[in-house]
């Protein structure tokens, strides 16, 4: 199948008239139709990239972002009644948002702060809570895990949770939250506290399908980083249920990048439980679940993993330079 003829997605925001076409079906926008009817079949445009965010390239995904988000930038500027002024400058945060997201899968951070801090003051002006903390949280991962101030990173995570306590960027923000304890060492049970406040609150906030978070947040991603930031606070039987039951939750052609983050954390359970030829193969499978998305966030994490296995004696040269080779070309 042609990946890129099935999911095209297109916005022309200098024309008269542009499309947006996403898996088949084609939504005309005009830049000179500022109404709502156009407003909304944005949102179900980017309702269907989400959901199939997980089988497309960060890159491509880039791409067409910005391409949607010049257009929502300039429908947000327009002089047009204040409500649907307001609903565009929430849409444009939105989409800031998601190409905050794949910009950090891609490996471009820096525009990826910039995207995130963007989209957080617009979603704050409009009293976009959800969207601010999602914001929050992208910004917490990367000044945690890209830019190592870890500090900053739980103090963002905070700061989101506290934004929007009872929506799924909530949980978001906990896990976050709880994976940054657990890297600073902080006791497992602290991190257990989080991780069970996240599955009460998960309870009551909407399912979503597999794919990005916009409205929702699927069933397997609590179990997922939930069981990782276990797993990193040394509750290994705790953190290795969830993840077992993670597994199963994502299938490999709808969702490659959720299941390969479920195989890279299993290969660091197995790394803590001194399981080192485990950790290899379920990093292996990781990278090879993954194939036809590279991440910089997965090759990270397998150079991780592969320096704690060299300091116990064990080379994963030829596993090294397969990522290396597979890593998506920061830009």
């Amino acid at each position: 199948m042609d990946e890129a003829a099935d999911r095209r997605l297109v916005v022309a925001a200098g024309a008269t008239a542009a499309a947006l076409a996403l898996g088949g079906s084609r939504l005309m926008t005009a830049v000179d139709d500022p109404g709502r009817d156009t407003l909304d079949r944005i949102e179900t445009g980017l309702a269907t990239m989400a959901r199939r965010w997980e089988t497309m390239a960060p890159s491509d995904l880039v791409e067409r972002l910005d391409v949607i988000a010049r257009h929502t930038e300039t429908m947000a500027g327009r002089r047009q009644p204040a409500a649907l002024r307001r609903d565009w400058r929430r849409t444009h945060s939105r989409v800031l948002v998601m190409a905050a997201v794949a910009q950090g899968d891609s490996g471009r951070s820096g525009r990826a702060v910039v995207s995130a801090r963007t989209a957080l003051v617009l979603a704050r002006h409009v009293g976009d809570a959800p969207t601010a903390a999602h914001a929050g949280v992208v910004l917490a991962e990367l000044a945690a895990y890209t830019f190592d101030s870890v500090d900053d990173g739980l103090s963002l995570a905070l700061a989101a949770r506290s934004t929007a306590p009872r929506s799924h960027t909530a949980i978001l923000a906990m896990t976050t939250e709880a994976n940054i304890r657990a890297g600073r060492g902080e006791p497992a049970d602290r991190v257990m506290e989080v991780v069970l406040d996240a599955e009460k609150l998960a309870r009551d906030v909407p399912t979503a399908a597999q794919g990005y978070a916009l409205d929702g947040l699927h069933p397997g991603y609590l179990p997922t980083f939930g069981g990782a930031a276990l797993v990193g606070a040394g509750a290994l039987a705790e953190g290795r249920r969830r993840l077992t039951a993670a597994s199963t939750s994502f299938d490999r052609s709808r969702a490659p990048g959720a299941l390969a983050a479920v195989r890279l954390y299993q290969a660091s359970a197995a790394m803590h439980a001194d399981a080192l030829d485990e950790a290899q193969t379920l990093a292996t499978r990781a990278l090879a679940t993954s194939a036809v998305r590279p991440t910089a966030w997965l090759t990270n994490g397998i150079m991780s993993l592969a320096n704690r296995a060299r300091s116990r004696g064990v080379d994963w040269t030829g596993l090294v330079t397969q990522a290396q080779e597979w890593a998506p070309a920061a830009v």
